[in-house]
This record gives C-alpha cells, structure tokens and sequence, in this order.
C-alpha cells in the first residue's frame, strides 16, 4: 500500500531531524550522510518537491563521488534517481543521459547481468519511449526483463512490473 503524503512527509521531517544531527556531529560534507540525502531526495521526489529533491541529491552525487569516485554504483544510483526526476518534469534528454551515465556506471562496475543494470534499462526504456523510440526502448526492456528472470526469477514483483513495461511496447 502507497504511503499517504502525511506519512511521507513524517518520514522526511524524521528524517531531515536525523541528517541535521548528524551534520552537527560529522560536519556537513562527512560521506556517511550522502545515502540519508538520496532517501531525502527520494522522499522529496514523492511529494512532488522537485527543486528540494534535485539538491539533496546533487549534494548525495557530490559526497557519493567525493569518497567512492565518481564511476561507483553509489554514484550511479545517485545519477539514476536524478534521472526518474528530470524524466517526470519532461527533460527528456537530460533524463537519457543521466540514465545512459547511471547504465555505464553499474554495468562496468557490477556486470550485465546485475539488478542494477536491469534497473537503469528499465527507466532508460521508459524514456526512450517517450522520445518516441520504441525499438531501443524494447531492447532495453528485454535486457532488463532477462536480467530479472535469472535474477530474481518470474514471480519476483519487479520482475513482473519491468515484464508489463514490456508488454506495452508490443
């Protein structure tokens, strides 16, 4: 069941009070707080928050980059959620590459056949078929979907949810 937006926003006010105490604690370029700014980011990004979103996690890419370096999965990950939220305000483009980037990233670092690549196919997919791309968006979904099954197998939520992506593309 989604959350409603009065829990959201309780988790990101729980949230917010975490990172600033830690702030306190670390200093506020300390590495440990780059993964509580991307949930932020996320939590901001589900409520419809886009500017707030966009900077905890360009300042979560930036930490993430600063102490693992910039070709990561962490960094990666970072690049991928900035994507879903340059592909929801209608950047196009700016969504492509961030996905492309977040793709490389993990397929040099994990491998083909790695979730997160599946992942970055996915939301790559996505995009392209609203770029009016079909076929490179059903090569990448039937990339992510083969990642899927051998990874998480058939009945697996995201499995089924990336395989729907795909039967919508014919």
């Amino acid at each position: 069941m989604p959350a409603s937006l009065n829990d959201l926003r309780a988790q990101r006010d729980a949230l917010e009070q975490a990172v600033e105490a830690r702030q306190r604690v670390l200093g506020p370029d300390h590495p440990d707080l780059a993964n509580d700014l991307r949930d932020l980011g996320r939590l901001s990004h589900e409520l419809g928050e886009v500017m707030d979103a966009q900077a905890q996690l360009r300042r979560a890419l930036a930490l993430h980059t600063e102490a693992l370096g910039a070709e990561h999965p962490e960094a990666a990950t970072d690049i991928n959620h900035l994507g879903l939220i340059l592909h929801d305000i209608g950047d196009l483009d700016g969504a492509q590459a961030a996905f492309e980037r977040a793709l490389a990233i993990d397929e040099a670092a994990l491998g083909k056949e790695h979730p997160s690549v599946g992942r970055d196919a996915n939301n790559l997919a996505g995009v392209l078929q609203d770029m009016g791309d079909g076929f490179s968006a059903r090569e990448a979904l039937d990339w992510a979907v083969a990642i899927y099954m051998k990874a998480l197998g058939p009945d697996h939520p995201t499995t089924q949810t990336v395989v729907r992506n795909r039967g919508t593309l014919g």
